[in-house]
């Protein structure tokens, strides 16, 4: 009997609740104009994600023509290789903003430290090693991964949902 009471109450409350909202109709212009929005962004972000796998065929596409070349030497195919990770990794920080809405400090962090990485072998291809380059480069690296080890130590302690882009 209470719990039915209770559940009467709810069900009056919710309906009070609509009623009220929708005798202002500033509200449903605000809702509205939001969801306009957020479409608008979604249907972005869709044609990032197309432009993205666009750009990683032709990357691939490059980089197979780049093998059987003779000449091209192995930090050159190796940083291209990495390149095409990078854009896998915007790729997923993509589809998961698009399914929590939200960016994923997490993915950005992994994107900067593969971008640091391809960076250094490029750099390591073409002989450039300039001592203060390369130390600040380490210390660049140490402060992504303290950022990742704590973004992810803090998000268990949370409870705050997994980042991959399944």
């Amino acid at each position: 009997m209470e719990n039915q009471l209770s559940e009467d109450v709810v069900i009056q409350g919710e309906r009070y609740h609509r009623r009220r909202h929708a005798d202002i109709p500033h509200t449903q212009v605000h809702q509205v104009l939001r969801r306009s929005l957020e479409t608008a962004q979604d249907v972005i972000v869709v044609i990032l994600l197309v432009m993205l796998l666009a750009v990683m065929a032709q990357t691939l596409w490059n980089l197979g023509w780049m093998i059987v070349q003779p000449g091209t030497t192995y930090p050159t195919l190796v940083s291209q290789i990495v390149f095409v990770l990078i854009l896998a990794e915007l790729y997923r920080t993509l589809v998961f903003y698009l399914r929590e809405h939200r960016v994923s400090v997490a993915l950005i962090v992994e994107v900067a430290i593969v971008s640091t990485v391809q960076d250094l072998i490029l750099k390591s291809a073409h002989a450039e090693f300039e001592m203060q380059r390369l130390i600040g480069s380490a210390v660049l690296l140490l402060v992504l991964r303290g950022l990742l080890a704590s973004e992810r130590y803090f998000g268990r302690l949370s409870g705050a949902s997994d980042t991959s882009a399944h």
